[in-house]
């Protein structure tokens, strides 16, 4: 009697758009996080979306882009979060609504976080411990200079150069679409 571990079939489609999602995970969050700022509900928005993929797998077409598709439902999914919240959101749903249609393509989000990364490498490891600490941890530039023993003034300077030359790098990467 065959091992039911030992499938050796092709993935169904539900399998398929999960691999997809977990392929283009960091492209889909982008896009959730432009229009959804408070990173609790954007993390909610992603489990709901990763939800609603993997029951609409069998409506994905094969060959089509599958970032656009998983990012108009997302889009759905923060429309659906900030009806069901109806707390005080810094964005109304129209602005939602018009943000979603104006934000970067999923492939330009993929392109700036490639750019992004590579412009992070390039920083010193004190800079990016920083960045890390402001950004991730969310300290406060006081939190931060007891850490790294500097001064509160000296971390918001480092800080403010680290993006300038973030800004400065990612932008001389990315191409214009011109």
């Amino acid at each position: 009697m065959p091992n039911p571990d030992d499938r050796n079939e092709a993935p169904d489609a539900t399998e398929r758009v999960q691999l997809l999602f977990v392929r283009h995970e960091n492209s889909i969050r982008a896009f959730v996080r432009a229009l959804q700022p408070s990173l609790s509900d954007a993390d909610d928005v992603m489990q709901e979306t990763f939800l609603t993929i993997s029951r609409k797998a069998s409506t994905f077409e094969q060959g089509t882009n599958f970032v656009a598709w998983a990012c108009g439902i997302a889009r759905l999914k923060v429309l659906e979060n900030f009806r069901q919240k109806k707390r005080a959101n810094v964005l109304s749903e129209a602005a939602i609504i018009a943000l979603s249609e104006d934000a970067p393509s999923p492939e330009s989000l993929s392109e700036m976080q490639d750019a992004l990364d590579g412009c992070l490498e390039r920083l010193t490891a004190k800079v990016r411990d920083l960045l890390w600490r402001r950004y991730s941890r969310r300290q406060s530039s006081t939190e931060m200079a007891a850490a790294a023993g500097m001064t509160s003034t000296a971390v918001r300077v480092a800080l403010s150069k680290a993006r300038v030359a973030l800004r400065d790098c990612i932008n001389s990467q990315i191409q214009p679409t011109r």
